[in-house]
């Protein structure tokens, strides 16, 4: 596997902050990231998108979060929570946040997701189609 490398395309319409953390702590745990502004596009933009250039989802999420916590689904819980966050009541947050390989595959993660969803994302064969949380299966769903 090549190195793992991070693209994040925060949308301009919300405060920078949470995405320069995000990079900040990837680049902590070894982690090439990088973070762009994606230009509003008829409307405000609602989802973040993380793109991994590297091939298997799952070797790359448990290393990177298990870096940055004891288990690798409290890590990915934590970098979640981090850019989905509400700073204060008058600025807007993002909706959700894709993860995507670069093989095309995509999980979407949206904030209050509960504990066993994160448990399940590390372990997710995510190399193609588009991965969402179904709360009533409590499971993640191919779209």
């Amino acid at each position: 596997m090549t190195d793992p490398e991070v693209e994040i395309f925060w949308p301009s319409s919300f405060p920078s902050d949470p995405a320069a953390e995000a990079q900040g702590l990837l680049r902590e745990a070894g982690i090439h990231t990088t973070y762009m502004l994606r230009p509003t596009r008829r409307g405000p933009a609602e989802v973040v998108l993380v793109l991994v250039t590297t091939a298997v989802l799952e070797p790359f999420l448990r290393t990177l979060f298990q870096a940055m916590a004891e288990e690798a689904h409290k890590g990915l819980k934590m970098f979640v929570d981090r850019l989905l966050a509400r700073r204060s009541k008058e600025q807007p947050t993002p909706k959700g946040l894709v993860f995507q390989v670069s093989t095309g595959g995509r999980i979407t993660f949206t904030t209050g997701l509960p504990e066993q969803a994160y448990q399940q994302a590390v372990d997710l064969d995510a190399r193609d189609g588009r991965w969402t949380w179904d709360a009533q299966r409590v499971m993640w769903v191919p779209q």
